[in-house]
């Protein structure tokens, strides 16, 4: 059956860190005052009532939604290796996690892999390319989908495609979902 759904794809910046919690010597980016983290959270800002508002859009009009891409944000302590010496790094910053509870709910969007992974760590989707990160599957899981309820209920199976035809293109691998259409179609 042909399942309606709209798909939207996401590379959301990096951002940085507050002004307050650079240090030039544990940076590799020359301090930029909190531009980039500003930048940051005002994009999520707008794009969080975005989202909402394309979300619904898409129910009014019988469509599930489907939201897939690169968030820059680890959301949970399981989405990498070593949360607790992130906790003052971008990408996993409290207002950064913040901000992606507030996308989720039961009755909004599902975190897909998330509800077929619920208590273990990863799968990662993203590792450093300095030391042996992506051989040691030290890595952080930044990389979503992000569904209506009703679709994320069809999901049969979710996992990170690390070996991708047998080499290391990037510094992502692809995060692989299958839903069952059959299921909303």
């Amino acid at each position: 059956a042909d399942a309606p759904v709209t798909v939207a794809c996401l590379y959301l910046p990096k951002g940085g860190l507050p002004a307050e919690m650079q240090r030039p010597e544990r940076m590799r980016e020359a301090p930029d005052g909190g531009a980039r983290y500003e930048r940051k959270m005002g994009f999520l800002d707008g794009f969080g009532r975005y989202l909402t508002a394309t979300r619904r859009a898409a129910l009014a009009e019988g469509r599930e939604f489907l939201l897939m891409g690169d968030m820059n944000i680890a959301h949970t302590r399981h989405d990498l290796t070593h949360w607790r010496r992130n906790q003052s790094h971008d990408g996993f910053l409290p207002e950064e996690r913040e901000w992606f509870d507030r996308q989720l709910s039961p009755r909004t969007l599902v975190d897909v892999v998330r509800s077929l992974h619920p208590d273990e760590d990863g799968p990662y989707s993203w590792w450093s390319w300095a030391g042996q990160s992506f051989a040691k599957d030290a890595g952080w899981r930044i990389d979503y989908h992000l569904a209506t309820p009703r679709l994320a209920r069809t999901a049969t199976s979710a996992g990170v495609d690390r070996d991708f035809r047998g080499m290391r293109l990037s510094d992502h691998s692809p995060v692989v979902v299958d839903y069952d259409d059959s299921a909303i179609g």
